[in-house]
């Protein structure tokens, strides 16, 4: 199987369009293994149907001898019950001892590690989802000092967004709150792996995405000490 020096796993809920951004960062030997829930809208009903199917399919990534798992979908993971994804991770690596986690919880590592404790909030959600977003990442000590959203109903809007609206938001955000200590931009959906480290040679903050932080958080549980670079502080701290 490929990945001679590891393999990451990846659950995504939608349909999955990013694996370029997965190697873009991912070094020479070290593959990721992606499996898709099927949610086509964001909607409750559809979230709820993948948060069914998240611990079947984590399983199946462990028997292909993944070295980590990634459980994507933010909004999986904060709005679902009993602690949503989260606790689903923390369940199922308690049993097979394979590291599991989930994007949003590899992301506000990586938030911490960077020392971000005020920061602009760059979503492609709609607003019940930014709320939770905001609500989850309070909850975990950030301060949230501008929100920019582009607002979209579901992951197919998202993908076709071009990646200057992520970056004409981020600076909107920071031309607002000039103060923030970071950007925080989720969701692999929309392209923003090609911003990260515009946005940080312009504005001289740190900058964070899903792929980036879900890579690096990746990366750390393989022991892997190298990443490819062009994609923001964060890989600095391998």
């Amino acid at each position: 199987m490929r990945g001679w020096r590891g393999r990451i796993g990846a659950v995504s809920p939608t349909y999955i369009d990013d694996a370029e951004d997965w190697f873009k960062v991912l070094p020479e030997g070290v593959n990721v293994i992606l499996a898709t829930l099927g949610v086509e809208e964001h909607t409750s009903k559809d979230f709820q149907q993948a948060i069914e199917l998240v611990e079947r399919t984590a399983r199946g990534l462990v028997k292909l001898e993944v070295g980590a798992v990634i459980l994507g979908g933010a909004p999986l993971a904060i709005l679902g019950k009993d602690g949503g994804t989260s606790g689903i991770a923390r369940r199922l690596e308690g049993e097979t001892g394979v590291p599991m986690m989930t994007s949003q919880e590899a992301a506000i590592l990586a938030l911490q590690v960077l020392e971000i404790k005020k920061l602009l909030l760059v979503t492609p959600y709609k607003e019940s989802l930014n709320q939770g977003m905001i609500a989850n990442l309070e909850k975990n000590g950030f301060k949230v000092i501008c929100l920019k959203s582009a607002l979209c109903p579901g992951p197919k809007e998202m993908a076709q967004l071009p990646p200057e609206v992520p970056y004409r938001l981020a600076k909107e955000a920071f031309q607002e709150s000039p103060d923030a200590d970071g950007i925080y931009i989720p969701n692999p959906k929309w392209q923003t792996m090609e911003i990260i480290e515009p946005l940080e040679a312009d504005l001289k903050i740190p900058v964070v995405t899903t792929v980036q932080s879900s890579a690096w958080w990746g990366l750390k549980q393989l022991k892997v000490k190298e990443a490819r670079q062009g994609y923001g502080r964060l890989l600095d701290h391998l």
